[in-house]
């Protein structure tokens, strides 16, 4: 779960990260030694919640959609 976090926390400040985990997120779950399941929530439910994100996310904002992420994770994952 920490990893995805991870992941996410960089998609959100970094669009061409963001760009990565969304369109290559295979080369993201050998880099960062995903689970199967891991790797399921990264391109189903994560995938799709980065698609809505504005461009860019503003810092003031990051927080927030972090958190928002996080607890997306911690449910797909229970």
């Amino acid at each position: 779960m920490d990893k995805l976090i991870e992941i996410t926390k960089r998609a959100v400040e970094d669009y061409g990260f963001r760009q990565i985990a969304q369109w290559s997120p295979e080369d993201l779950v050998v880099q960062w030694q995903l689970s199967s399941r891991e790797a399921e929530v990264l391109k189903g439910p994560i995938k799709d919640e980065l698609g809505q994100l504005p461009v860019p996310v503003e810092p003031r904002d990051y927080s927030a959609v972090e958190g928002r992420l996080a607890d997306i994770i911690k449910k797909a994952l229970s």
